[in-house]
C-alpha cells in the first residue's frame, strides 16, 4: 500500500511538473507572438505618421518654394531664388521617400506617381515664369501667378486624397492596436490565473499526498507486523503441507504396493480357489453333486472377486497422463467397443446405432474403455421384455468465451432405453462401489461409471445425465477441442 502510495505521488509530481513546464512553455511562446503582434501593429502606426509627415513634408516644401516665387518676383531679391532651389532640392528626396513608405499601398503608389506629374509640372511652370525677363515686369501684386493655380489646387486635392486614405488607415491600425493591447492583457491575465491556480492545486495536493504518505507509512508499518505475523502462519502451514506430502507419498507408495498385491498375491489364490473346485468336480462328481450348492457358490464368489480386482486394477491405472494422446476416430473406437461387447449385445439382442463421429484429440484406450462402460451399462441395466437399443452421436457445441473467443466442445451421447433411475441418484451413480439395485438384480462391481468420470476429468471434460425412470438414460460426455482433425468422419 505505502508503495503503491509512493508510486502516484511520484506520478502526481511529474504531471504537476510537466503541467507546469507546458504553462510556462506556452506563456513564453504566446508572448512572444502577441508582443510581437504588438510590435508590428505600433510599427504600422508609426509607418502611417510617418507618411502623413512625408505628404505634409512635401506640399509644405512646394508651398514654400511658391512663397518664394512671387517674394523674388515682387522684389527682384536673389535671396529668393535661394530658398527656391534650397526647396526645390528637398522636395525631390521627399518624394522619393514618401514613394518607397506606401510601395505596399497600391491606391497610394498611383496617388504618388499622380503628384509627382503634377509638382514636376508646377515646378516647370515655375521655371517658366522664373526666367522670363518680360514677364517679371509685368507681374504685380494684383496679378498673381495665375496658370500655376490651377495646377497648385490640382495637387492640393491630391495630398487631401492621400492625407484622407492614410488617416482611415491609422484610424484602422490604431484601433488593430488597442485591440492587440487589449488581448495581451487579457492573455497574461488569464495565463497567469491558470498558473496561479495550478500552483495552489499543487500545493494543495502535495500537501494532501504528504498527509496520506504519512498514513501510508503508518499503515505499511502496521502491515509490516501483520505480514511477519502471517508468514510465521505460513512457514507453519507450508511446514504441515510438507509433512502432509511425506504422508501422502507414503500412502500413494502404499496403493502402489496394494495395486501389486492385488495384481499378483490376491488374484493368485482365487486362482488355485478356482482351479481346485474345478479338481474337486472332476475327481469327485458324486461328493460334487451331493454338494453342488457350496461348491457353485464358491465358484461364483471367486469369479466376482477376480472380476472386483480387476476393476479396482483398471481404476487405479486410469490416470491423467497426456503422453498417450494422439488423434483418434471415435467412429474406430465405437467399432472395436461394439467387438468387445458382441457377445453381450448378441445374448441380448441388442440394435447398436452409431452417428458419424469425429476425430479428436485423447487418449484412445482411456476413450474406448468409456465406450465399453457406457454400452456396458445400456446393455446391462435394461428392460425385461424390452429389446435394448444402444444410441451413440456427436455434435460441436459453444460452451463459453474465453479471452474474447468462443470455447468449442464435443458432446458425445450415449442413449439407451433401459429401466433408467430417479434424478436424485444422477451424482450417486458416479461414486465408486455406489449401487442401486443389489447384485442378484443386476450384477456389477459398482466401479465402471467411477472409471468413465475419470477419464473424463483427464479430458479436462465433464459428464452430464438425464434419465427418466423405467424409460432410459443420456450420457452426455462433454470434451473440449484441443486438436480436431475433422469435424466428422
Amino acid at each position: 500500500m505505502a508503495k503503491s502510495r509512493h508510486l502516484n505521488t511520484s506520478k502526481f509530481n511529474y504531471w504537476a511538473f510537466i503541467t507546469s513546464s507546458l504553462i510556462l512553455l506556452s506563456l513564453i511562446v504566446f508572448s512572444l507572438i502577441w508582443f510581437q503582434k504588438q510590435k508590428d501593429a505600433s510599427a504600422w502606426v508609426t509607418h502611417t505618421y510617418q507618411v502623413k509627415l512625408e505628404i505634409e513634408k512635401c506640399f509644405g516644401l512646394l508651398l514654400e518654394a511658391e512663397s518664394n516665387q512671387r517674394g523674388f518676383l515682387l522684389n527682384n531679391d536673389s535671396a529668393f531664388l535661394k530658398n527656391i532651389h534650397h526647396a526645390e532640392s528637398l522636395l525631390y528626396p521627399n518624394l522619393e521617400q514618401l514613394g518607397y513608405l506606401i510601395i505596399d499601398n497600391s491606391d497610394q503608389v498611383q496617388n504618388v506617381k499622380s503628384l509627382k506629374l503634377l509638382v514636376a509640372a508646377r515646378i516647370e511652370r515655375m521655371h517658366a515664369l522664373l526666367d522670363s525677363p518680360a514677364l517679371r515686369n509685368k507681374i504685380s501684386v494684383s496679378y498673381p501667378v495665375s496658370p500655376g493655380k490651377a495646377i497648385m489646387d490640382s495637387i492640393h486635392n491630391k495630398v487631401r486624397l492621400m492625407e484622407t486614405q492614410e488617416d482611415r488607415l491609422l484610424k484602422q491600425r490604431i484601433f488593430f492596436k488597442k485591440t492587440q493591447d487589449n488581448w495581451i492583457i487579457i492573455f497574461i491575465l488569464s495565463f497567469s490565473a491558470l498558473a496561479f491556480t495550478t500552483l495552489m492545486w499543487s500545493f494543495f495536493k502535495m500537501r494532501t499526498e504528504n498527509k496520506l504518505r504519512l498514513q501510508a507509512q503508518y499503515d505499511a508499518d502496521l502491515l509490516d507486523g501483520l505480514v511477519n505475523e502471517r508468514t510465521t502462519e505460513i512457514n507453519h502451514i507450508n511446514s504441515l503441507l510438507t509433512e502432509q506430502n511425506i504422508k501422502l507419498e507414503r500412502k500413494n507408495r502404499d496403493l502402489m504396493s496394494f495395486t501389486n498385491i492385488a495384481s499378483h498375491d490376491l488374484k493368485e489364490p482365487l486362482r488355485k480357489i478356482s482351479m481346485f473346485v474345478t479338481m474337486i468336480g472332476r475327481s469327485n462328481p458324486e461328493l460334487l453333486s451331493e454338494e453342488s450348492g457350496y461348491f457353485n457358490k464358491i465358484s461364483s464368489s471367486a469369479k466376482r472377486m477376480q472380476i472386483l480386482i480387476d476393476s479396482i486394477l483398471q481404476y487405479a491405472q486410469t490416470d491423467d497422463d497426456n503422453a498417450g494422446f494422439q488423434d483418434t476416430n471415435l467412429n474406430e473406437t465405437a467399432n472395436l467397443a461394439i467387438e468387445s461387447l458382441s457377445e453381450k449385445i448378441k445374448e441380448k439382442n441388442a440394435t447398436v446405432k452409431v452417428q458419424p463421429l469425429p476425430t479428436i484429440f485423447c487418449n484412445p484406450s482411456q476413450i474406448e474403455q468409456l465406450f465399453i462402460n457406457f454400452m456396458d451399462n445400456g446393455l446391462k441395466y435394461s428392460r425385461p421384455g424390452v429389446l435394448p437399443i444402444l444410441e451413440i452421436d456427436a455434435q460441436l457445441e459453444e460452451t463459453g468465451k474465453k479471452g474474447g473467443h468462443q470455447i468449442q466442445s464435443w458432446q458425445i451421447n450415449f442413449r439407451d432405453n433401459g429401466i433408467g433411475f430417479e434424478e436424485a441418484y444422477r451424482e450417486k451413480i458416479f461414486e465408486i462401489f455406489q449401487r442401486l439395485h443389489a447384485n442378484d438384480e443386476y450384477p456389477g462391481t459398482g466401479i465402471g461409471l467411477a472409471i468413465c468420470k475419470k477419464i473424463a476429468e483427464n479430458h479436462h471434460g465433464q459428464i452430464i445425465v438425464k434419465s427418466v425412470l423405467g424409460e432410459g438414460s443420456v450420457f452426455s460426455v462433454i470434451l473440449p477441442v484441443n486438436k480436431t482433425l475433422t469435424h466428422n468422419a
